[in-house]
């Protein structure tokens, strides 16, 4: 660059700077004076002075023998600042409700609802809470369940984190399981769940939210209908899906309550209500928690009997994975050693199922010996007809093998290496 462009170049910077700390500086009123300032000009104030360590004389610091002054914070120029000075015309009491400013949490739902409820002269009272909890109660006592749920939900909403706030819930609950209206029940016992989850009515609550599952399970055999079909005229139902709503139910026992009483029996439910509509691989999975889980259990024999029904039905053949036939094979043989006596009639069902299972593996093997043959791979052929004459020797396979075994019996174990001529030129020395 040329000297008289450098010399623009910094002519412009200059004038930028000027500009911009022109406009920065705004023009002093006519009439007015300016104050000089100098290097030795300071800002007067006490608290300043005694943190700089300045303009400090006997009259104003404390001896170490005597005690600060009340009111008054010791500071040391060496020591970090431990607090904020407070201006001396605030209010004690405005301390501790000053507000540290807007956070995002303020425009929160909850909050904000909470607020305007405030506002309106509904926020929490326990006074009238406890006036809306007796009239609930002597409205339940009457029978008017719908008019009783409205005094309870009020009762919950005046005095919010307390026993009666629980018991408010509970009761809302009741009111609309006795009035046969088991959709907003079941949403009302969950919410006490949710809330509550420890709640000195969880027993009363598991078994209205499994007696409601029951219920919902046998109208939707009676008349099965698709999850998205409305419901528009049974009350004692939900809108939709009134299969799914049951499993809630049963899921909303099982967790909340997982070593209750109706844990294994709600979990039993589940796999049962699975099994019922064919969804056979969420029946196998229900029966595997419930055995494993719940060793126990009084479901125990029929969950070992179901399960090797269900994996039997999720195995797709022998093309595909052998997983759920085993497991079948292992909970049969199972269940006929520890439940012999307590199987009846299912004994000899599950010995022919047990028998299907030693009959499918059987044809495993079998159609993998047919495979290698047909490729020539008569070694391996030859090892999986074997393998069912050991194994499988009275099904049907056996024969079979037995005299494939006899025809392929001259046959090399491998084919021939009909490309001799081109894998020898890819050969090495080694």
């Amino acid at each position: 660059m040329s000297i008289d462009g450098l010399r623009i170049l910094l002519l412009f910077a200059v004038m930028l700077v000027s500009t911009v700390g022109c406009a920065g500086v705004p023009p002093v009123p006519e009439g007015a004076t300016v104050q000089s300032h100098s290097d030795e000009d300071e800002y007067e104030g006490k608290l300043f002075d005694r943190l700089m360590g300045r303009g400090q004389s006997a009259s104003t610091t404390t001896p170490p023998n005597q005690a600060a002054p009340s009111g008054v914070i010791p500071v040391s120029a060496t020591e970090p600042i431990a607090s904020t000075a407070v201006r001396s015309d605030v209010r004690e009491s405005d301390d501790a409700d000053d507000d540290s400013g807007f956070e995002l949490s303020d425009l929160s739902p909850t909050k904000v609802y909470n607020d305007v409820k405030a506002a309106a002269g509904y926020g929490p009272d326990e006074a009238k809470a406890q006036a809306f909890l007796k009239e609930g109660e002597a409205l339940f006592a009457k029978k008017e369940y719908d008019a009783a749920a409205d005094k309870f939900k009020a009762a919950a909403g005046r005095w919010p984190d307390s026993p009666l706030q629980e018991d408010a819930l509970f009761m809302k609950a009741e009111s609309h399981f006795f009035a046969d209206d088991y959709s907003k029940a079941q949403s009302a016992y969950e919410a006490l769940l949710k809330k509550y989850d420890n709640s000195r009515h969880l027993d009363t609550t598991v078994k209205r939210v499994f007696r409601i599952g029951q219920y919902w399970e046998d109208m939707h055999r009676k008349e099965a209908h698709w999850p998205v079909t409305p419901n528009v005229l049974d009350g004692t139902q939900p809108t939709f899906d009134t299969f799914g709503h049951a499993l809630k139910c049963y899921e909303l026992v099982r967790l909340h309550d997982p070593t209750g009483p109706l844990a294994d029996d709600a979990l039993m439910a589940t796999a049962n209500a699975y099994f019922a509509k064919s969804r056979f691989e969420d029946a196998a999975f229900h029966y595997d928690v419930l055995r494993d889980e719940y060793p126990d259990s009084e479901h125990q024999a029929q969950a070992h009997v179901l399960a090797v029904q269900a994996k039997l039905q999720v195995y797709q053949g022998a093309n595909y994975d052998d997983t759920p036939l085993k497991e079948a094979d292992e909970i049969a043989d199972q269940a006929l050693k520890q439940f012999r006596g307590q199987l009846a009639d299912e004994a000899p069902r599950l010995a022919e199922a047990r028998n299907r299972v030693v009959s499918q593996l059987a044809e495993r093997d079998w159609t993998m010996g047919q495979y290698y043959e047909t490729k020539e791979y008569f070694g391996a052929a030859r090892m999986y007809y074997n393998s069912i004459l050991e194994k499988y020797p009275r099904t049907p396979f056996a024969e079979k093998a037995r005299e494939r075994i006899a025809q392929i019996q001259g046959e090399p174990d491998v084919p021939p290496n009909r490309y001799k001529w081109l894998t020898d030129r890819f050969q090495s020395d080694d």
